[in-house]
């Protein structure tokens, strides 16, 4: 959980080793990117695999799962009605250098703008802005998922990132 580009991805990357998806500058995640990795000492390179709107899985090439990725971003961005997609993209990788675990990457949240008399831009924005909301609000309610904040912050408890979370976990006991 955190703002646009404050480094969600980045972060997820670092723990598969090798990059995945677009990172910095603007809104890059527009959907929900369940990874689900696989330590596999055989692989020594990524072999990932992609699961298709119908269910099945397919392995695809790295460069595949991103232009997918980048794809199904560039259609939203396109898209009069919505920016953001809460249907995750589902991606298993195993690599012998990734630990087992399941990460799911969050779109970054937007700083609405303020005022009473806005234009159709900033409505847009502000419109924007609650739909990442409520998308990264429903992702984290689950109770099984531990929640991880990225906020460039000195001080964790005036931290805008955290009044979202504490919506959904109160006690910040995830």
């Amino acid at each position: 959980v955190g703002h646009q580009t404050s480094g969600k991805s980045a972060l997820i990357e670092a723990l598969m080793g090798f990059q995945f998806n677009q990172v910095g500058g603007g809104t890059k995640t527009r959907r929900p990117v369940a990874l689900r990795m696989q330590y596999n000492p055989s692989c020594t390179s990524p072999v990932c695999f992609l699961t298709l709107e119908n269910g099945k899985e397919e392995q695809r090439s790295l460069v595949d799962i991103q232009n997918y990725i980048e794809a199904e971003n560039k259609k939203l961005e396109k898209d009069s009605t919505r920016s953001f997609d809460p249907r995750e993209i589902n991606i298993r990788m195993e690599y012998r250098y990734c630990p087992n675990m399941i990460v799911i990457d969050t779109p970054g949240m937007l700083h609405p703008p303020k005022g009473r008399q806005l234009t159709p831009q900033q409505k847009a924005i502000s419109q924007a802005a609650r739909e990442a909301e409520n998308l990264v609000l429903s992702k984290i309610r689950c109770r099984d998922y531990i929640i991880l904040c990225v906020e460039d912050t000195t001080d964790w408890k005036h931290c805008t990132t955290r009044n979202i979370v504490m919506q959904a976990d109160p006690q910040l006991s995830r």
